[in-house]
């Protein structure tokens, strides 16, 4: 066989393991991704065929290895994949394989994701900014054809910043995640719409958990905002993320004295879903601090003390409907949506998923 036959072999065999391994990935087989993926790399280690496209099919390769230890929970593998795999990316974008750069922007957001789950908010950081520099280009071209990806970096990069104390380059980056979630809800993709109230989400908790607690609630509002809107637009299956809003609100306007707006925030959930035992909880907690305060403060927050009684009273009522609250219920949280978005990578395209 000649020499040219045998590049033409590794290329079919790594090119089909990578497909295969894809395909098992999309489908959370990690067992069977992580097989096929690994036997592509050791294939593609020995190919001598054109540079750019052994590159290419390396990079995915390695980006999907990540993201096969990332859903494993093997974050510094995951991390040493995407790094490597973004490494190549970047050789790809100076050799002017422009196909590549939706490959090169989503290896780097994956690899920022992971560094961020692991702490090192820095290479988090770095990372992020690249994907967006390469999203940002990609933008000029292709428009609403890069928006999930766009709206993911930045509020990838939004939520690092926040971690980093950088409250002002957060918000910047969240507002600029939000311009371009609408050019893909205004292109179709109305699932952007929970996305982007997610992404607020997250960005709240952050702020609250470092005691920017005026911030904080801002960006609580605008993730109810959005979720309200994805609510009416997506339909049934976005109302948990409401729901989440409006008992992140709660912690946030209690937190600053915003003592109506948390009574109104318990009372919106709990018209949406009813008497359910870990929001009446929550509400009862609520309703009890309050009671606790002094009548200037329950004032000052809009709230009078015989508004507290009464909904108290309100509350307790739907308590004993329910039969009680259960001794072992445990504590409804505020939170976001943290759970890092790993993006898998196409064949040629350089398009995500």
């Amino acid at each position: 066989m000649t020499t040219e036959a045998w590049q033409q072999r590794h290329h079919e065999a790594s090119r089909a393991l990578i497909q295969q391994g894809s395909q098992a990935l999309r489908q959370n087989d990690l067992q069977l991704a992580q097989r096929a993926l690994s036997e592509a790399a050791i294939i593609l280690d020995m190919a001598f065929y054109e540079e750019n496209e052994v590159t290419k099919l390396r990079a995915q390769a390695f980006n999907e290895l990540g993201v096969v230890h990332q859903r494993a929970g093997d974050l510094e593998s995951s991390r040493g994949f995407h790094d490597q795999s973004a490494k190549m990316c970047d050789i790809l974008l100076e050799n002017g394989v422009d196909e590549f750069r939706g490959n090169s922007a989503a290896t780097h957001l994956n690899l920022a994701s992971v560094c961020a789950t692991i702490g090192d908010m820095d290479a988090a950081n770095t990372a992020a900014e690249r994907s967006i520099s390469v999203v940002e280009l990609m933008l000029e071209d292709a428009g609403e054809g890069v928006a999930n990806l766009g709206t993911a970096s930045y509020q990838t990069l939004a939520s690092v910043r926040a971690h980093r104390e950088d409250v002002a380059g957060a918000g910047e980056a969240m507002r600029r995640a939000i311009e371009l979630a609408q050019i893909g809800i205004d292109a179709g993709q109305t699932s952007l719409y929970a996305n982007i109230a997610q992404g607020c989400q997250q960005l709240s908790v952050i702020l609250f958990q470092n005691d920017e607690f005026d911030s904080a609630f801002e960006w609580g509002r605008e993730a109810e905002r959005l979720s309200e809107t994805a609510f009416e637009e997506v339909g049934q299956d976005t109302l948990p993320i409401y729901i989440v809003s409006q008992i992140n609100l709660i912690s946030f306007s209690e937190q600053t004295g915003k003592f109506s707006a948390a009574e109104d925030s318990l009372w919106k959930a709990v018209e949406v879903i009813g008497n359910d035992a870990r929001l009446l909880k929550r509400g009862k907690d609520f309703y009890e601090y309050c009671r606790k305060q002094a009548d200037k403060r329950l004032t000052e927050g809009d709230l009078p003390r015989a508004e507290v009684e009464s909904g108290y009273a309100d509350l307790l009522e739907r308590i004993e409907e329910i039969g009680g609250i259960p001794d072992d219920l445990e504590d409804p949280v505020y939170e976001g949506d943290d759970e890092p978005q790993a993006f898998l990578t196409s064949d040629d395209e350089g398009e995500s998923e």
